[in-house]
């Protein structure tokens, strides 16, 4: 738990008002980014099921209904992405009486004469909200990368998430793969405020945020179990410590114990198909889900993912040959010159020796520093997408693009400060100190 001499956690702003201007500019050019692909986005069956599901928030209006019982309606999904797809629908006037239930088991031209496909307008507005999700991702993005190192830093792990293929295709597609993704990021920013200052409100910001994530996809509510294991290791270290560095991760450490409950209760209230029975019932989730999941690798045979190290090598085609941010920034360059040069692969380059250095911080500073709790939650995310992937469908890996594109933007956040201290040096250099004898003719700097 060692630290090294520094100011303590809560003496220096994590943000300026510079960072919230910058932060708002990554929102609007994203937001002008997914908007333009709303219109061209092929679209995609799951898509009908996400606009049917925007009833769901008219339904909140009766918690005890029978609407709530359970169906595989209420359980292929927890409710949160439903409840933010009828928001957005209902903000662009539009009601929230949608198309039928769509039917896998028949095509698209069966679903269409039975009333199941969603009315044009409707996946337009859905479409456009999650395009706002992507943008305040983006943002999101920026904040994580320039708490952790510089404005430069932020600057281009937005540069390297807004382009990206990916991350357009899955902000003007209606679903909620980028709402928990951006819950995953506020999360993130959650824990990195609290290891400045461990304040009750803040943890219960985190709590709240990770029981929300776990209200739109489930993973997110796993993320407290790590987070509670360090609160102990903080816990038994402020216990046995002395100085300030212990009696604030001792602080911390309480506070993030209690993560897996605040969670846990947060996901029961958002979610009243859980109130008869929020134990059973929440394991049914997880049963139900898991069966889902086994079941896509054998529906698609080809896709089927055969534990981690090929799902990691999945990962690597999808983010590495696939797309890639600075292959196509490379390749326009090379077309200005009449050539063609596309390398693929480097985002991920970058994404590791980031992440390495995330690691190398992480330890540095503590296990109680925003450098841990970041690495913490961003890593657990990717470990969850890695050890729970059952079949290759690229839409899983937003949240692992999302960190890869952090740890890319530190890169350039320390090479800026590299750079930066030499041109310091060089100037400094230069310049004549008041003791130094002045030339002939030369006035003395004062």
């Amino acid at each position: 738990m060692k630290r090294t001499p520094g100011p303590t956690p809560a003496s220096v702003p994590l943000f300026s008002r510079w960072d919230a201007l910058l932060a708002g500019l990554v929102f609007v050019v994203a937001l002008w980014v997914n908007l333009g692909a709303v219109a061209t986005t092929e679209f995609h069956r799951d898509e009908a099921r996400w606009v049917h599901r925007a009833r769901f928030l008219g339904e909140l209006r009766h918690p005890a209904g029978d609407y709530w019982q359970e169906s595989e309606l209420m359980m292929g999904q927890p409710p949160l992405g439903s409840y933010v797809m009828g928001l957005g629908l209902v903000l662009q006037d539009r009601d929230l009486d949608t198309n039928g239930f769509y039917n896998f088991h028949y095509g698209q031209d069966w679903n269409r004469r039975h009333g199941n496909l969603p009315d044009e307008a409707d996946l337009a507005a859905a479409r456009r909200t999650n395009g706002v999700i992507g943008a305040l991702l983006a943002a999101s993005v920026y904040l994580i990368a320039r708490g952790l190192s510089n404005p430069v830093a932020g600057i281009a792990a937005a540069a390297l998430l807004i382009p990206h293929p990916l991350s357009i295709y899955l902000s003007s597609l209606a679903g909620s793969d980028a709402l928990v993704t951006l819950l995953v990021a506020w999360a993130a920013l959650a824990a990195m405020l609290l290891a400045q200052r461990p304040t009750w409100p803040r943890a219960l910001l985190l709590g709240i945020l990770l029981g929300l994530g776990g209200a739109a996809k489930l993973s997110p509510l796993a993320q407290t179990i790590p987070l509670a294991a360090a609160g102990l290791v903080l816990v038994i270290h402020g216990w046995r410590g002395s100085g300030p560095g212990a009696r604030h991760d001792g602080i911390l450490g309480w506070r993030l114990l209690v993560q897996p409950a605040l969670a846990a209760a947060t996901f029961v209230v958002v979610f009243p198909y859980l109130w008869p029975d929020p134990i059973r019932r929440t394991l049914a989730l997880f049963r139900f889900r898991a069966i889902e999941m086994h079941n896509q690798g054998v529906i698609w045979s080809e896709l089927n993912v055969h534990g981690p190290i090929d799902a990691l090598g999945r990962i690597g085609n999808w983010l590495g040959e696939v797309d890639s941010v600075t292959g196509q920034g490379v390749d326009a360059v090379a077309r200005l010159f009449g050539a063609t040069w596309k390398p693929m692969g480097f985002d991920l380059v970058l994404a590791v020796i980031g992440a390495l250095m995330l690691l190398a911080l992480a330890i540095q500073r503590g296990l109680g520093s925003r450098w841990a709790l970041a690495a913490l939650v961003l890593g657990g995310q990717v470990a969850l997408v890695v050890f729970g992937m059952r079949a290759d469908f690229s839409r899983y890996l937003l949240p692992v693009l999302s960190a890869t594109a952090v740890c890319g933007g530190l890169v350039a956040g320390a090479v800026w400060d590299v750079a930066w201290a030499r041109i310091a040096r060089r100037r400094g250099a230069r310049r004549p100190t008041p003791e130094a004898t002045a030339l002939a003719g030369e006035p003395v700097r004062s």
